[in-house]
């Protein structure tokens, strides 16, 4: 019975932290509006009714919350409700400050090849904005493990983070080779759903791979860095072999690059396995460690 009560006397303080993250979630978006994507959203979601912002946005949402909750994961079992409520502000803005900075790298490094931004906003384009929200995602899931642990300080978060980002923009580049046709082209130059829905798939793969590779608590910086630069590289490369799977076991007898990229009418049906296949291949790549 004392346990029962002891649960319920921590009610007040979950309740508090909820609305906090509604707080800090409603900052995150605001923030995206104001200083990442320079738009009236109102205009371009119930006037232009523009189902691609609509896509890249709810990508970003899903991406700070997701975030957030490796915040909350650090101070799950921490003592006292003032240091809990602090530092869940403290390390809250910190989150969306580094969400906004890997978009911004993403826009530059990944985004910026296909002109993410005014494909979206001007050309509705369902594919950019797939590419976009699979970003978005990911950036959400590596700060989630990069964040969460309870050891570790403020640097090795940082660390960590750039790390998964540059681990995200190399993924992005080798993508191309790997799906063996111009993933960039097809998404601005034709309008490819398809294409873009299964980048975004790749790019929450390798997200979420990153953060399982993150998920051990900190050491020092020679033993667990030695631990993250052996299992980030592994579970990478284990995703190349699903694309193959993907081909072998999911759709025998149909090549999923020829139905997103040699149709008239490209496949989104094929892009969407090919993008379920990376993710569910992350997730047992990570169950595997």
């Amino acid at each position: 019975m004392e346990r029962v009560w002891q649960e319920l006397s921590r009610v007040p303080l979950v309740l508090t932290e909820i609305l906090l993250g509604f707080a800090l979630f409603w900052v995150g978006q605001f923030a995206y509006q104001q200083l990442f994507r320079r738009m009236e959203l109102n205009l371009q979601l119930f006037v232009r009714d523009n189902v691609a912002v609509a896509i890249a946005l709810v990508g970003y949402y899903l991406g700070i919350i997701i975030a957030l909750g490796g915040v909350l994961e650090r101070f799950k079992f921490a003592s006292g409700w003032l240091d809990i409520l602090l530092n869940l502000v403290g390390y809250g803005v910190m989150t969306i400050l580094m969400m906004l900075g890997s978009a911004w790298v993403c826009d530059r490094a990944i985004l910026r090849r296909c002109d993410c931004a005014r494909e979206i906003e001007e050309e509705h384009n369902l594919g950019a904005a797939s590419l976009e929200a699979g970003c978005h995602v990911a950036s959400g899931l590596i700060l989630s493990s990069a964040i969460a642990g309870t050891t570790g300080t403020v640097w090795v978060s940082l660390v960590c983070w750039l790390l998964g980002l540059a681990a995200l923009i190399l993924a992005s580049l080798a993508y191309p080779r790997i799906a063996a046709y111009d993933v960039f082209g097809e998404i601005q130059k034709r309008n490819n759903p398809a294409a873009g829905v299964a980048f975004a798939g790749l790019l929450i793969a390798v997200g979420n791979v990153i953060r399982v590779a993150f998920l051990p608590e900190f050491e020092n910086w020679a033993v667990s860095f030695t631990i993250y630069a052996l299992a980030l590289p592994f579970g990478l490369m284990l995703l190349v072999g699903i694309r193959w799977l993907a081909d072998l076991i999911l759709v025998p007898g149909v090549k999923i690059s020829d139905e997103i990229v040699r149709q008239e009418v490209p496949n989104l049906g094929a892009g969407l396995v090919e993008a379920f296949a990376y993710i569910a291949g992350s997730f047992l790549v990570a169950w595997s460690f």
